[in-house]
């Protein structure tokens, strides 16, 4: 395969900022073996390694941001975009002709919500890349006759066999772990856990609740946990650091969050892969990551009750744990690892013209 220039162009590029960063990283990680790739970050304070990959920060000078990627797109052969609103920062090479790809996460392109400028940006792009078919499903019905989609499903950017190998049964504690940032309406479901929770202490008087993330709402939860009757058993951590957070999906015996708007929901891979069972809505893409009953249980986010009795039955049957966590572990390792996110994306890629396909052998 002749190796192209691509340059990554993004938000943020910075371990820990966020689901678009984490994608963003991985397409950089997975380009880089088959690429020669370089990268930018508008938002980012300093300069970070992705992989061997090590990135342009521009600390939110835009408009140094705009220029640098107005010349890197004449010097390469393609400019990867993390979203539409980053990728608008190509509109004056439109008359140029440089291709661009870029990613389509979610609620940002789904009906009622995509703004014309991303709509602009998406419909210019030779390749839209897709993080689930819910994603590509919703993103058809904004702009239908959209011909440039490429589903990839994401993963983490890890692989089975890293530090402390598979997890185990014997570290866990009766942890309920929520990670997901805190905005506008608690799309994610945590006002829906804290008013199960009664309902679960009751039942076990041990259980703890945790939530991890930051956002403009933080203080707004740490108010409605403070307000619940089982305030004593719910802790409200804010933003940690990823070792932080590692730590805790070790010791946690589930994973929860009844989000409506993931479209493909990294945290529920990055909590398998620490073989935790996961309890999710059944409204978007959370379901083509954690499968109802195999991995964890998908359901009605409504149903307090139905909610309050999944998470009572993995904290207290230890066969279901186990089950459930092998299945959450294995479907990981063979599905959602950096190896198999990495085989689907250069494949993507290749479909979409982003990399070259590999030569015909000469014969004589």
């Amino acid at each position: 395969m002749s190796h192209r220039d691509i340059q990554v162009s993004a938000q943020f590029l910075t371990a820990g900022s966020g689901g678009i960063a984490r994608c963003a990283r991985l397409s950089i990680m997975a380009l880089a073996g088959d690429a020669r790739v370089s990268a930018l970050a508008v938002e980012d304070e300093d300069a970070t390694a992705v992989g061997a990959v090590r990135s342009r920060a521009f600390a939110g000078n835009r408009s140094a941001f705009v220029a640098a990627n107005m010349l890197g797109a004449l010097r390469n052969d393609w400019v990867f975009y993390d979203f539409a609103g980053t990728a608008r920062a190509h509109a004056p090479l439109s008359l140029v002709g440089r291709p661009y790809a870029l990613w389509a996460h979610g609620w940002e392109v789904w009906p009622g919500n995509l703004r014309p400028d991303y709509a602009k940006a998406i419909r210019g792009a030779k390749a839209v890349f897709v993080n689930s078919r819910h994603t590509g499903e919703r993103l058809l019905q904004s702009l239908p006759g959209l011909k440039t989609i490429q589903c990839c499903l994401l993963g983490t950017e890890h692989d089975a066999g890293g530090p402390g190998g598979a997890p185990t049964a014997a570290q866990r504690e009766n942890l309920v772990l929520f990670v997901g940032r805190n905005d506008a309406m608690f799309a994610k479901g945590q006002d829906l856990l804290i008013a199960a929770w009664p309902a679960v202490v009751a039942r076990v008087p041990d259980a703890r609740l945790c939530f991890v993330g930051g956002g403009e709402r933080l203080d707004q939860l740490r108010a409605l946990a403070a307000a619940s009757p089982a305030a004593a058993s719910i802790q409200v951590l804010g933003q940690l650091a990823e070792e932080e957070v590692a730590a805790l999906h070790r010791r946690s015996r589930l994973f929860a969050m009844l989000s409506t708007v993931e479209g493909f929901g990294l945290v529920f891979a990055e909590a398998m892969s620490h073989g935790a069972p996961v309890l999710s809505a059944d409204a978007d893409a959370s379901t083509e990551v954690n499968l109802d009953g195999v991995t964890g249980f998908a359901v009605d986010r409504t149903d307090l009750a139905r909610v309050a009795d999944r998470i009572v039955a993995v904290l207290t049957d230890e066969r279901l744990f186990e089950t459930l966590s092998r299945a959450a572990y294995e479907r990981w390792s063979s599905q959602f690892c950096f190896s198999a996110f990495r085989r689907r994306f250069l494949g993507a890629s290749a479909a979409a013209g982003v990399l070259a396909p590999a030569r015909e052998p000469v014969h004589g």
